[in-house]
């Protein structure tokens, strides 16, 4: 009966420190920034992997993401986790101005990655339902680039319009990230996202006429090599 007694009085512990540890069990809905780093956030109009085959650079700007959460404690400090998130990007000011010129006709691509991934999260501290914790993840990535348009005219018997659309492209992608929870309930993380490597692949379609003739035509096109790096700053609330 003692044996019996200690075993539950054990097991109560454990339970105890594990709902103390990871209160914050349940769906974080969560928003914050993106801060591009490395190559994704270089090159000018002419050395960025949107219009260089030979460019690894995208020449992104800050941007922003939001995201759902799942998270479940294990035992004691340990938890795992699967998160949806959704990371927008669009192009540095000075390649938009050089892209644009005089055309105000012109639809700039801008950059979209939507990771799905399982990880696991660790709690160092718990000071009074304030928690310091550490977690890495892996999965997908899902990669689109909006398509871009533009339009010039020559007088009133030249005209054209050309519209460039990208594929969608899966790449295996990982995070890193620290952060605290504020009474179980609101995060505050910084992360490292790093979102594979893959060429960019698309087709072109132009369409114009020349007094009365005109006409369609595609090209299929591979350009330069993306490789999306970057580092999220962002809040959580769990419920």
């Amino acid at each position: 009966m003692k044996n019996v007694k200690k075993a539950i009085a054990l097991a109560a512990v454990i339970f105890g420190v594990s709902t103390a540890s990871f209160a914050q069990n349940g769906f974080t809905v969560r928003a914050g920034g993106n801060f591009p780093v490395g190559a994704f956030g270089k090159g000018d109009v002419k050395d960025i992997a949107l219009v260089n085959v030979k460019s690894l650079n995208g020449g992104a700007a800050i941007g922003f993401n939001a995201g759902v959460k799942y998270q479940l404690g294990i035992i004691g400090n340990l938890g795992v986790f699967g998160t949806a998130d959704f990371f927008y990007n669009g192009l540095k000011s000075d390649i938009k101005e050089a892209w644009k010129g005089d055309n105000e006709n012109i639809k700039l691509p801008t950059y979209m990655n939507i990771p799905v991934m399982l990880g696991a999260n660790y709690t160092i501290l718990d000071i009074i339902g304030t928690t310091l914790w550490v977690e890495a993840g892996a999965g997908a990535n899902f990669r689109n680039i909006s398509s871009s348009t533009a339009s010039a005219a020559l007088g009133s018997l030249i005209s054209g319009d050309t519209e460039s659309d990208y594929n969608l492209s899966t790449t295996f992608a990982w995070q890193a990230g620290i952060g605290v929870s504020l009474d179980n309930t609101i995060t505050l993380g910084l992360h490292y996202y790093a979102f594979g490597s893959s060429e960019i692949k698309g087709e072109t379609i132009s369409s114009g006429n020349l007094g009365s003739f005109g006409g369609e035509f595609k090209n299929e096109f591979t350009s330069g090599k993306l490789n999306p790096s970057m580092v999220v700053v962002r809040l959580g609330y769990t419920f």
